[in-house]
């Protein structure tokens, strides 16, 4: 690039937003409350690079209008075909403008014309004022515009690589000049814009008869000299598309508009409103780029910006190492005079079960924190090339700390704390008065944002923490742990708690400003040692049983197999996509659906729609059904048991589900099939302990339809409940408008549906495909349920004015998930967060209730010293290992504590089965 002049770049918004949407087709970015963000960030990313690598004195940015241009008037087909923008993107185009107005870039939009015309006329301008210009698309069709001072710059393969286009690559890739491109398109043609070009002409009979004859006018003046007979007479037949596909190819250089290059200068951008843009977004990790590039004249390196930008100063850190017995005593008597520390434990491990403690970071108050280092092999030393020897060996640790952690005066905090507590209960330090968990108050105060230490420290503290990877190695591999430099793992491990102690100051008040104590210190924060709890105990499995029943399930694919194959009249691969394509599209002649880049797709959705086209689809769904029940569970539910216990040991989280529900991995407990008979198998697997125990399950019975109720307070709704009755009869009956026992089978499907259908907005078209009837006669039904439940529709209506309103949506405790586009002008986007605004209130309510439940009786276990234990919680249902001498006491009290841990309107009731598989005891 040459020095000396200055360099101005236009970028083609439109061009750009639809690369990178369709560069994300099967990975759609979204954030954590769904707003979808393909084209945004792919065009941010594009932009940022291109202005690091260019470094452009002025910008500006061209956009399509919506409008017709002059092309569509010359050839009426002009962009016929394409395809109407994808919904999702119309409101990223939005965010993109908000980006550039924020940047203070020019926007050019101009009616008539497109994007390359106004790009083209600011090159040129550009280029006559002496100028370097960069024109910024993946287009083809801007090359003609490359001249010696006008460039292209092509965004590559990742939004990190760009092409630069000047002359001599053109002349390379293509083999003519850049002004050559209208002339090469006026043959071939432009499928994206539907310029016909001349039929049966494509890039390798184009390139030589331009590089003979120079233009169309010149291949046309010597037409007679063209030996070829085929393209002599293609070329006459198609003159006039010719010439009309050169004229729809040429980028038009003068345009009624007035762009003055002193507009586009680069100067004085809003950088407070791209944060806060960005953040919305969930860029966070582009802000410091953009920040440089707007940097004051970049006189800084990026290292030295990021200093400054640390919210730490290491002036205010006081980070000490304790290795010494002394010293830990010493540490030891600070922390019992305080009323409140956090601390943090550096692991060899995530297996709680079987993990080694290297060390603990304690902090008391902001900037300050300690390391105890550990050696927790003590006889074991020579397993390790470093020497342990001089860390506080685990004995001594337990000694010294086990009384501070059961202290039930002393308030712990912690990030994450259920993976601190079992960590200590390792090592029989069974920690008492677990009060604040700065992780959890991150995901009440927003729980679509991210809510690791490292994003909140960013988020929150404006500070970048010593990265995990720079001890470990990138694979953050924790076995290495005891071969890292201890003066870096203590102050990692230091900087840790003290950012946990920033953080919690910072969230104890906003948990506090926004109302939300009630959800953190009642449901959240006590909830995570009785998790813990729920984790160790584990839940046992049969394993035999498991076996015998993964060899039916064998022997049931093997003859769905074969009827497949019948069906088929041939053998094939009914695990390939592509091969069933062929059988159910091309060789049985099926309807298909949608289509996906590999051809139609065969998925569930898709093989559900084919149902009564051919007997073969039923068995292909079968089959499918019965090989994930051998594959996710008959098979690999015994593979997952822990070697020391004997028993499978999920992982509950607390900060996957927006609506406060608990989620279950590592392995998912809460999806074990109920539905299905097959499925039902895989839940007989599930035993008790020990021949003394059984299996308690104790299950909320519709309890969404009663919150709803409660909420709303509609008396025939309240009615059914109180009364006891069957609430899909009661709703039919009087949908329906009979008597109740006139109520048959198929009213009472449909009002089931209706009923659960509500509580998610469902809206004719749903509940017409979810009932296989009319859309007319869905409406109907949904009429007459309104019109019978008015107070239902009242609260539907009042939940998404007050969510439009407050921005929120809220269960009856006050946990709160945010609604940031149900304003949207985007309606897809926007009736999305509708339903969102009325199912949240029910379904947090009835987790919020779940966990009151669950805090309370674990608390009464434990009180009682019980033998029985909570060992899974699958959304409304908890499961018990109860000890036979304890089932009379106990199913009685566990039934009234979750009847009555958060009183509601109307009754709630629990319905509780004992067994000996958990099959039995639902």
């Amino acid at each position: 690039m040459t020095k000396s002049k200055k360099k101005f770049i236009i970028i083609d918004a439109m061009a750009l937003a639809y690369r990178a949407y369709f560069a994300f087709i099967n990975r759609p970015l979204q954030t954590a409350s769904g707003e979808p963000t393909s084209a945004v960030y792919g065009f941010v990313t594009s932009m940022i690079k291109i202005l690091e690598d260019t470094k452009p004195d002025n910008v500006a940015v061209a956009f399509d209008s919506k409008e017709k241009t002059f092309r569509h008037d010359m050839y009426e087909k002009y962009k016929s075909t394409r395809a109407k923008m994808p919904e999702d993107m119309i409101p990223q185009l939005g965010r993109i403008k908000e980006i550039i107005d924020a940047l203070k870039f020019p926007l050019y939009i101009l009616p008539g014309y497109e994007a390359d015309d106004i790009i083209g006329a600011a090159v040129k301008i550009a280029e006559k004022e002496g100028y370097e210009s960069y024109a910024i698309t993946p287009d083809k069709d801007y090359i003609q515009l490359v001249t010696k001072n006008i460039k292209i710059v092509k965004p590559g393969k990742s939004s990190e690589d760009i092409v630069i286009v000047d002359e001599e690559k053109v002349k390379e890739d293509y083999g003519f000049s850049p002004i050559q491109m209208i002339d090469y398109l006026a043959l071939v043609g432009d499928s994206s814009d539907d310029i016909p070009g001349v039929a049966g002409v494509g890039p390798k009979t184009a390139t030589p008869l331009i590089q003979q004859y120079g233009s169309i006018e010149g291949i046309y003046e010597n037409i007679e000299s063209i030996e070829k007979k085929g393209l002599k007479n293609k070329l006459i037949e198609n003159k006039e598309n010719a010439f009309l596909s050169k004229k729809l190819a040429t980028i038009v250089s003068e345009v009624p508009m007035e762009i003055d290059l002193v507009h586009t200068k680069m100067e004085d951008p809003d950088l407070a409103e791209v944060r806060k843009i960005f953040t919305e977004l969930e860029f966070k990790n582009l802000i410091a780029r953009f920040e440089k590039i707007f940097g004051e004249e970049s006189s800084k390196d990026i290292d030295e910006i990021e200093e400054d930008e640390k919210g730490l100063s290491k002036d205010e850190q006081k980070y000490k190492l304790i290795k010494s017995e002394k010293d830990a005593e010493s540490l030891a008597a600070k922390l019992k005079k305080s009323k409140l520390f956090v601390f943090d434990t550096e692991t060899d491990s995530l297996d709680v079960l079987t993990v080694n403690l290297a060390g603990v970071a304690f902090s008391i108050k902001p900037g300050e924190a300690f390391y105890v280092a550990i050696n927790p092999f003590i006889e074991k030393q020579d397993l390790f090339s470093v020497d342990l020897s001089d860390r506080l060996n685990i004995n001594q640790f337990i000694k010294i700390f086990k009384d501070l952690f059961e202290d039930t005066n002393i308030k712990k905090v912690c990030q994450n704390g259920k993976y601190d507590i079992a960590v200590l209960r390792r090592y029989d330090i069974n920690l008492k008065n677990f009060y604040f968990d700065t992780m959890l108050a991150s995901y009440i105060i927003d729980p679509d944002q991210k809510h690791g230490m490292d994003a909140l420290s960013e988020a929150y503290l404006n500070h970048k923490p010593i990265p995990l990877s720079s001890l470990l190695g990138d694979k953050k591999d924790a076995s290495k742990i005891f071969d890292v430099d201890l003066e870096k793992l203590s102050e990692y491990s230091c900087e840790d708690a003290d950012i946990t102690y920033r953080l919690f100051d910072m969230f104890k008040e906003q948990l506090k400003t926004n109302n939300l104590e009630r959800v953190s210190y009642e449901i959240e924060f006590p909830l995570v040692p009785v998790l813990e709890d729920m984790e160790r105990q584990g839940v046992k499995l049969d394993v035999d049983g498991l076996k015998a029943f993964s060899k039916d399930l064998e022997i049931l694919l093997d003859n769905y197999t074969s009827e497949i194959y019948k069906l088929a009249d041939e053998s094939f691969n009914i695990n390939s996509p592509k091969q069933m394509q062929a059988i159910l599209f091309d060789k049985l002649n099926l309807t298909p659906g949608k289509k996906t880049k590999t051809g139609f797709s065969t998925d569930a959705r898709a093989l559900e729609s084919l149902k009564g086209q051919h007997e073969i689809i039923d068995i292909i769904l079968n089959y499918r059904q019965v090989s994930k029940l051998k594959s996710t569970y008959a098979d690999s539910l015994p593979t997952l048991i822990h070697k020391t216990t004997g028993r499978i040991h999920t992982t509950f989280n607390q900060t996957v589900a927006s609506t406060g529900r608990l989620s279950s991995l590592n392995p998912n407990l809460q999806n074990i099939p109920i539905r299905t008979e097959l499925g039902k198998e895989i839940r007989k697997a599930f035993i008790p302990r020990d021949k003394n125990h059984l299996i308690l399950s104790a299950d909320y019975s519709q309890i969404e339809l009663r919150i709803m109720a409660s909420i709303c307070g509609d008396k025939a709704l309240m009615a059914a409940f109180q009364n006891d009755e069957d609430i899909h009869k009661a709703t039919a009956a009087l949908v329906f408008m009979v008597d109740p026992e006139e109520v048959n089978a198929d009213m009472r499907r449909k009002a089931k549906e209706v009923n659960f259908g509500i509580l998610y907005g469902i809206g004719a078209f749903g509940l017409k495909n979810r009932l296989g009837i009319t859309q007319t006669h869905a409406k109907e039904i949904i009429d007459n349920y309104f019109n019978t439940f008015k107070s239902v529709k009242s609260y539907m209506d009042n939940s998404v004015n007050n969510a439009k309103e407050k921005g929120f949506a809220e269960t009856l405790t006050g946990r709160r998930r945010f609604l940031k586009n149900i304003n949207s002008s985007n309606r897809v986007v926007r009736q999305f967060e509708e339903r969102v605004a009325i199912n949240m209130p029910i379904q947090g309510t009835a987790a919020d209730m779940i966990k009151i439940a669950m805090i309370n009786i674990y608390n009464k276990l434990n009180e009682l010293k019980t033998r029985t234990k909570m060992v899974l919680q699958v959304h409304d249902e908890l499961l018990f290992d109860i000890h036979k001498d304890e089932v009379d006491e106990l199913q009685p009290l566990i039934i009234e504590m979750m009847e009555n841990a958060f009183p509601l309107n109307v009754p709630v009731k629990v319905e509780s089965g004992i067994g000996k598989n958990w099959l039995e005891a639902h």
